[in-house]
């Protein structure tokens, strides 16, 4: 009779525990609820450290069914997730999802050209998250031109997440790619006297102004980025041969060197290994209208690569390196002075005949 007794109690507590949703189990929840989060970083910087919170001030994300089509989406701004750790709930039924996050960051300058998505605020499937820079229409067919600083944009997705039908939270983690890069391009004569800004023009032509649900370019359009600011700068640096008592009488030296720059600045999409971006410098200067540079900036880029970064992949270093200095020096004539080379990021490259170094 107590055995009978003792078996009927353990089957009510279990059927109190099971109509309980597992409660034993899932106190932390403090109810049956299932939770899928997705927790957004970017590290996928040359410090690897998550800049996610200083960089990026909006977000929308997107979760697409086995078909393709968009099951759910939201957008946010970053001020809003940094209160819930730069996590976003994503409200689906149990499935599988590919979740695509595009995430902007706002530009000091007020003029910058955003991007527009082909699907607007309600895309319907992933071809619907066409990302488009704004640009100006070129008289060239087939054409256009940015000279504008552009909004900062991030991309990110996370390919058959599965949401599991059970109770509890279940993390995600979506590390964004950094679509937009800054290139500043200086010129300096080498006997350090004034460039005139006016007999310069600058620009990178590429085929990247619009890009997909996965990332990559997805227009023929052909780009022209041209400089958004172009300033001069001097600085005067100790003459070498006065440092540390080194002039003497017999050979006096000037104290000081003046250095003088023109510093064009750019910025431009994503720079990808499948594309050739070119840089053109050109001096036009009356009656002395020349070629000054032009350089395949993926091959120069990858050059500054190093063998402290060999282990990531060409492109993976592209979109980590987002910040990039080009200095060329000049001779008295205004022409690229190869002797001297060119430095990227403080890196020196000589160019010796047809051979790159």
């Amino acid at each position: 009779m107590l055995r009978h007794t003792l078996t009927r109690i353990l089957i009510a507590l279990l059927a109190v525990g099971i109509t309980a949703c597992d409660s034993v189990f899932y106190d932390e929840e403090g109810d049956c609820s299932v939770t899928y989060r997705v927790k957004l970083t970017y590290t996928k910087n040359m410090k690897n450290a998550d800049a996610f919170p200083s960089e990026v001030t909006h977000v929308a994300l997107y979760a697409f069914d086995p078909a393709g089509r968009i099951a759910w989406s939201t957008t946010t701004t970053a001020a809003e997730l940094h209160a819930a750790d730069n996590c976003i709930n994503v409200e689906v039924d149990p499935g599988t999802y590919d979740l695509v996050a595009w995430c902007g960051g706002t530009s000091r300058e007020t003029a910058a050209a955003g991007w527009t998505l082909a699907g607007g605020n309600n895309p319907v499937e992933k071809a619907d998250l066409l990302c488009t820079l704004a640009t100006t229409p070129s008289a060239t067919p087939g054409h256009a031109v940015s000279d504008k600083d552009i909004h900062r944009l991030y991309h990110g997705t996370l390919t058959a997440a599965e949401m599991p039908d059970g109770y509890g939270t279940y993390d995600y983690t979506i590390d964004l790619t950094k679509d937009t890069n800054f290139v500043r391009v200086i010129l300096q004569h080498a006997d350090g006297e004034p460039v005139n800004p006016d007999w310069f023009t600058f620009t990178i032509t590429d085929t990247n102004t619009a890009l997909d649900h996965t990332n990559a370019p997805a227009s023929a359009t052909v780009v022209t980025y041209r400089p958004w600011a172009v300033t001069t700068a001097a600085t005067e640096l100790p003459d070498p041969d006065n440092i540390a008592g080194r002039g003497t009488a017999a050979s006096p030296s000037r104290a000081v060197t003046t250095i003088s720059s023109v510093i064009a600045e750019m910025t431009t999409s994503r720079l990808v290994t499948t594309c050739r971006p070119t840089l053109e410098v050109n001096c036009t200067q009356p009656g002395n209208e020349h070629l000054v540079a032009r350089l395949d900036l993926i091959s120069y880029f990858l050059m500054i690569k190093g063998s402290a970064n060999r282990h990531l992949t060409d492109q993976d270093f592209l979109d980590r390196q987002d910040d990039y200095s080009m200095m060329l020096i000049l001779d008295d004539n205004n022409r690229w002075n190869l002797s001297l080379g060119l430095y990227i990021n403080s890196w020196r490259i000589v160019r010796q005949e047809e051979t790159i170094q």
